[in-house]
């Protein structure tokens, strides 16, 4: 039997309203000479650390703490934290497009795997240390629905050449030795000097999802270091990742890390 809880690989079911589309590029849509002063400038790309959460629900109010990331980097977006409410992870990535004072974001994976068909659009107002997001009429898959007004502050601005967000392609050496399949989705984010992952893996009919993210710091030669901050394992918060990484092509990444003894190499496609 394959112990899920050695796998150190790393998205919320935000079910959202609205009409959109996934765009690659996120730079502010042209506009006349007229409205050009009106124009609110964009988020800068990075990760912001969540410092507090207001919450409405049926028109009671609480405020929220928890530890959360999120990562806009080139046109997409990941956040990720430990829901207490459900206990459980909540996990989201996708496209990310700025439009003048409002981040339109289409998820396309969550901690359940992959989605599609929706679309919502974010009302961010930027402050001196980060942004303020509201977001109204939030619906969840248990039919409740609230407000949220979010306040993030900014962690890094730093700027790689492997940030964006990632899809696993292959693994050296495969996880499994059996004649029975595992099914195994990574998703992993890197912008702002920091990094997110999210796997989903399914062996035997059990079922296991994590998460972790934390701080990214790369040399010039593909030398990355890997500090964890938060994680849905306990035993990998904390933890220092020593790997190697290196651009294929400009929509390829590989990765290789050591394990237990064996190293393991990873090659990723861009999303």
């Amino acid at each position: 039997m394959m112990n899920f809880k050695k796998i150190y690989f790393g998205l919320t079911v935000i079910l959202m309203t609205g009409c959109s589309v996934a765009v690659e590029d996120v730079s502010v849509p042209e506009t006349t000479s007229s409205s050009v002063n009106s124009e609110i400038p964009a988020l800068p790309d990075g990760a912001y650390l969540l410092s507090g959460v207001t919450v409405t629900e049926n028109g009671q109010i609480s405020e929220l703490k928890r530890k959360q990331i999120k990562i806009y980097s080139n046109g997409r977006f990941m956040y990720a934290f430990n829901n207490a409410q459900t206990n459980s992870i909540d996990v989201g990535a996708g496209d990310a497009t700025w439009s003048n004072g409002i981040m339109i974001e289409v998820p396309r994976v969550n901690h359940d795997g992959p989605v599609s068909g929706y679309s919502f659009d974010v009302d961010i107002n930027q402050t001196t240390d980060g942004f303020e997001q509201t977001i109204i009429g939030m619906k969840y898959e248990d039919g409740r629905i609230l407000d949220m007004v979010e306040e993030w502050n900014i962690a890094s601005k730093a700027v790689s050449k492997y940030d964006g967000l990632w899809k696993l392609k292959s693994r050296s050496p495969s996880l499994s030795d059996t004649s029975e399949p595992i099914i195994y989705n990574e998703t992993k984010m890197i912008g702002g000097g920091h990094f997110i992952w999210l796997n989903n893996v399914s062996f035997q009919n059990e079922e296991s999802k994590n998460f972790g993210f934390g701080t990214f710091n790369i040399d010039e030669k593909g030398n990355a270091v890997e500090t964890a901050m938060v994680s849905s394992m306990t035993d990998y918060e904390g933890s220092i990742n020593n790997i190697k990484i290196e651009l294929i092509d400009s929509n390829s990444l590989q990765q290789t890390h050591i394990e237990g003894g064996l190293s393991i190499t990873q090659v990723y496609e861009r999303m």
